[in-house]
């Protein structure tokens, strides 16, 4: 996780930390060891230049500024940072007098941690204020959404979207700006999606505001429907405003508080799930001749499906309690639908049956409300005690602090005391109620000394100190009580869940903090959403086998309580336990990837016909009966793409980004649908009226625009081949129902059929397409592609014969059409699948039988002649010997390579000598020269990792000669450090051949080690730069 959370502020506080760190590290070696601290007047008197640069330009701009905010907090961090290196200079000037001095020691330490602290101080303060000026804009845009609200003229919406253009167009190019220079990658993304969001709906917002203007003046009817839409959009556009603005404010990833978050949004979205469809589950309830799977029973299992979702959501006994409510009315709804089914709907039993059921649903209900209350109050209270604790904290260290400080504690402890209020534990609560005793009482003696002017004494000072960690203390402890209030988060995608649950069930003594029963209860609750929506035994046995998983967890958990966690009976149990969750997941995949075949066959029918009941003409019959019929089929088919991508989610092969983005489609879904439905009905009012049009058009295109992404993320979730697998037998059924249709002589329920066929076979292309454009394997692409080509030319041939017999539903050759055109689908779609098998692997051909084998007498074409009459060229005079000449050091050029110096330094001992015929000197220098220009391009040398021996090398530089001295002194030194690593060096080298040349250069030449030139740091990515700098020879060589 990135220290600092911009870009700017970590290139410059980042080396500034790292020096310190060294400050720090010789600080500690000189009490341990007594070493002296080299003179460091001219490294200081630098920084002193450039901390004298820094505060007169953070003053300048403070002059130049209209941020009083900013006027403020600069003078402050000025001052720290100038009183910071007025230490550092204090401490230069005592350690050249004395290098062993512990006070200047200490003052070096100060100082140097005044500079950092005040310096990303005079940082964090400016990048506040840039934040403010973006926040300013988004603010502006804000204001300026709210004057859609008066808008009322064709005229007043021109001059409205011109003024709103380049406002939005100005925030969207800071907002990019600020999230390139963000270093949390979650910020960045929060950023990117709410501008992304911003954008999407601002066609909408003019649409809507449109339509608002057209009906309101020409006085149609819709007129409540526009205003709903445009009051939706500019709700949403605020929305996603105002977290982008949080989100700027946002210096540290806190994942915690994001979770606290999502969970509170999803158990406001489940209440109001539940709340919709309450009145039709009564509804359903008190009617004993309403049959059973209508849409009555269905919003009952939606009901219990949300609630479960919230109960998932909680910990201890309000967790078992929601759970348990939701698993008994279940069961009993099961009962009254059994009755029913058996025409005993209006027996006593049933009736009662039924009542129990209602009154279950306001219990639960009940529960589900007071569960989302709870979170929501003990995540707003946590995020209340570290802002208010932060304030508190600066009044402590501050002896002259005035009364607002204690305000904050104050504050913080009653927002301590309500989470102490809402805690199951009690333990917790009376712990937390304790220390609020203890801190008032130390605060309000503390506040007493300052008001008598006695901040600054020893007991005021102490006292500030105990209350400080005091409040660390109750912040910690209310932390723990709110993440007590809430389950063991398990992974959000199935292969995680599993992981964590094998984890467990390995073993099951180790402390995990219930990750693993945490992931085995979603793998359960999962399942049982499947089951709602399966029908007769699939659920039954779906449902046994998530009891089955649930008993031998328990079982499992109970031993592992009691310690017996690997006793042989805990080890059978794991092993049935292992298999169960094999044969669950097997199970749930399957019913999730047929669901998703069936539900997912075809996304955009139902809002097409409500289009065509939108723009029915006037005169058409029961054109307002249709128009609802099929409004509220899109609803229900909305709802389904819904439930059934979240369970894709869940239960699919999906990672988090894929699981994240499927549940940002469906939310998107869910609020776009009522939309869409508005637009149609201001449509369905106000025939033939473009601008109604246009704005229908608008949110249609939007909606499926969605629902493309969804489908295409679901895809993502689930494994091809099972799908292709899924929809092909789902083709084969269809097939059947169109045979009995034919011997029935039903053309509806044959066209129905067909009709299912074609939408089934158009989504295996969709699928084999995405699959083509996102594989790279030419091989695949081609032979899926051959295989949709082949599927797409037997569909509208079929469609074709499915319209003829049902003209003529009797004619037997019609029939065996329509049949041959189905099979040849069928067939079509089979070689889609078997395209998409792995391919076995091409083996080389088997080699030639050995009895085939033959020996030839031919012998081989005689040896050429040499040439004659040719004389060799003489031998050219070597060159001159002269010096090698170091590379010169350029203008302004720092020279900050250790490797660069060092071998300067080995140059010039060595040219002094190498005039000498035969001394060994000469080649130091060589390789002196060869170093400099290796450490320009690659930087310092790497740190040791290997061994290798050079010894023989070495021993060529005599050493009794004193002129040697130095140089060997150095070459020595190399050794020390060359034969840790030239061996792995080695490997990357092009050749043995090459590697032989390269290997004494390397002895040599990387001989230059960090305490030759003063310097206790490396370069990073050594490995590398050796790596490069060997293959350079070798290619020189």
């Amino acid at each position: 996780m990135p220290v600092f959370h911009t870009r700017t502020i970590e290139s410059i506080l980042e080396p500034v930390a790292q020096q310190i760190s060294h400050l720090v590290i010789m600080h500690e070696e000189g009490e341990v060891d007594g070493k002296a601290i080299p003179d460091l007047t001219a490294p200081v008197a630098a920084v002193q230049a450039a901390v004298s640069n820094l505060v007169r330009v953070g003053k300048e701009t403070v002059q130049t500024t209209e941020d009083q905010i900013l006027k403020r907090d600069m003078p402050p961090a000025f001052i720290k940072v100038e009183n910071a290196c007025t230490k550092l200079v204090q401490a230069a000037q005592m350690l050249q007098s004395d290098p062993y001095s512990v006070p200047a020691r200490d003052y070096l330490i100060d100082g140097s941690r005044g500079i950092l602290s005040g310096t990303s101080d005079l940082l964090l303060t400016f990048d506040e204020a840039e934040v403010r000026k973006i926040i300013r804009v988004c603010k502006g845009i804000l204001e300026y959404l709210t004057v859609a609200e008066v808008v009322e003229t064709m005229e007043d919406l021109v001059t409205y979207t011109k003024n709103l253009g380049p406002g939005m167009t100005k925030m969207a190019k800071m907002i990019d700006e600020r999230q390139q220079e963000l270093t949390h990658q979650e910020h960045r993304v929060m950023l990117v999606n709410s501008m992304n969001t911003v954008k999407e709906l601002l066609p909408v917002l003019i649409s809507a505001m449109k339509i608002f203007v057209t009906t309101k003046n020409s006085k149609n009817q819709g007129i409540e429907e526009a205003l709903k839409n445009r009051n939706f959009t500019v709700e949403k556009m605020s929305a996603e405003i105002n977290e982008i603005i949080r989100v700027l404010q946002l210096t540290s990833w806190d994942e915690d508080a994001w979770a606290s978050k999502k969970d509170t949004e999803a158990m406001k979205r489940a209440l109001a799930s539940i709340d919709s469809k309450l009145n039709q589950a009564k509804g359903w309830l008190r009617d004993p001749s309403a049959s059973p799977g209508d849409a009555g029973e269905q919003a009952i299992r939606q009901i219990l499906d949300e609630a479960g979702k919230v109960g998932e959501l909680c910990a201890g006994k309000e967790r078992r309690e929601i759970l348990g409510t939701c698993k008994m009315l279940g069961q009993m709804t099961d009962q009254v639908a059994d009755l029913r089914a058996r025409g005993q709907g209006a027996s006593p039993v049933a009736m009662q049956k039924a009542q129990q059921v209602s009154q279950g649903l306001d219990v639960l209900t009940a529960k589900v409300e007071n569960a989302a209350r709870k979170l929501e109050a003990m995540t707003n209270s946590k995020q209340s005690i570290a802002k208010k604790i932060d304030a508190a904290q600066n009044w402590l260290a501050d002896p002259n602090g005035g009364p607002e400080g204690e305000e904050q504690i104050r504050g913080a402890l009653a927002e301590a005391r309500k989470i102490a209020e809402l805690c199951d534990d009690p333990k917790e609560r009376d712990d937390i109620l304790r220390s609020l005793g203890e801190i008032s009482a130390l605060t309000s003696k503390l506040a007493d000394l300052r008001r008598q002017g006695k901040g600054d004494s020893p007991e005021a000072r102490a006292l500030a100190k105990q209350v400080a960690t005091a409040l660390q203390n109750l912040q910690t402890k209310t932390n723990k009580a709110v993440a007590n209030s809430r389950p063991a988060k398990a992974a959000v995608h199935l292969e995680g869940k599993i992981e964590q649950a094998q984890r467990w069930i390995d073993n099951p003594t180790v402390d995990d903090r219930g990750v693993g029963q945490a992931a085995i209860r979603g793998l359960v609750a999962e399942g049982h959403r499947l089951a709602n929506v399966m029908m007769g035994p699939y659920r039954q046995d779906l449902l046994a086998k998530c009891d089955r998983v649930d008993q031998l967890t328990a079982q499992l958990a109970d031993l592992a309580a009691r310690g017996e966690g690997e006793s042989p009976q805990a080890r059978a149990l794991a092993s049935q336990l292992q298999d169960s969750l094999k044969d669950l997941k097997a199970r749930m995949q399957e019913a999730m990837t047929q669901e998703v075949s069936d539900v997912f066959s075809d996304t955009t029918t139902p809002i097409k016909l409500l289009a065509v009941a939108a723009t029915a003409p006037p005169d058409a019959p029961n054109r307002e009966e249709v128009f609802d019929e099929r409004a509220a089929n899109f609803e229900n088919h909305s709802g389904r793409l819904g439930a059934t991508a979240e369970k894709a989610a869940a239960v699919g092969t999906a990672n988090k980004s894929t699981v994240e983005g499927i549940q940002a489609s469906v939310k998107t879904a869910r609020e776009l649908t009522p939309q869409v439905i508005s637009a149609a009905r201001i449509l369905l009012r106000n025939p033939g009226n473009q601008a109604a049009y246009e704005h229908f058009e608008t949110m249609k295109n939007q909606w499926i625009d969605n629902v493309e992404k969804m489908t295409g993320l679901v895809d993502e979730a689930i494994d091809t081949k099972s799908l292709l697998d899924a929809s092909e037998e789902a083709i084969k059924k269809d097939l059947d129902k169109c045979k009995v249709a034919m011997a029935n002589i039903q053309p509806q329920m044959l066209v129905a059929g067909a009709t299912s066929i074609a939408r089934r076979a158009n989504r295996i292309l969709l699928v084999a397409k995405r699959e083509v454009e996102n594989s790279e394997d030419p091989k695949f692409r081609e032979a899926v592609k051959a295989a949709s080509d082949e599927l797409s030319k037997t569909i509208s041939p079929m469609v074709v014969d499915a319209k003829a017999v049902a003209g003529n539903i009797s004619d037997p050759g019609l029939q065996k059409s329509f049949l041959d055109s189905g099979y040849r689908i069928l067939g079509a779609v089979a070689k889609v699948r078997e395209a998409f098998q792995p391919q076995e692997p091409d083996f080389p051909p088997p080699p030639p039988d050995l009895e085939q084998l033959r020996l030839t007498d031919e012998l081989a074409p005689p040896k050429p002649p040499l040439p004659e009459g040719e004389v060799p060229p003489p031998r050219p005079p070597p060159p001159e010997e002269k010096d090698e000449e170091f590379p010169e050091q350029k203008a302004g050029e720092v020279i900050n390579q250790p490797m660069m110096m060092a071998a300067r330094q080995l140059h010039d001992e060595a040219r002094k000598w190498s005039s000498k015929p035969g001394n060994p000197a000469a080649e130091v220098g060589v390789s002196a020269v060869a170093e400099a220009d290796a450490a320009a391009a690659v930087g310092s040398p790497v740190p040791p990792d290997m061994e290798d021996d050079y010894e023989p090398e070495l021993l060529l530089v005599p050493s009794s000669q004193p002129v040697n001295q130095p140089i060997l002194a150095a070459a020595q030194s190399l050794h020390r450090e060359a034969t840790k690593w030239s061996s792995k060096v080695l490997i990357s080298a092009p050749s043995w051949g090459c590697s032989l040349c390269i290997w004494p250069c390397a002895a040599l030449t990387h001989c230059i080690t960090h305490d030759l030139c003063g310097s206790c740091e490396s370069e990073p990515g050594g490995h590398l730069s050796v790596c490069t700098l060997l293959l350079g020879l070798a290619s020189q060589v």
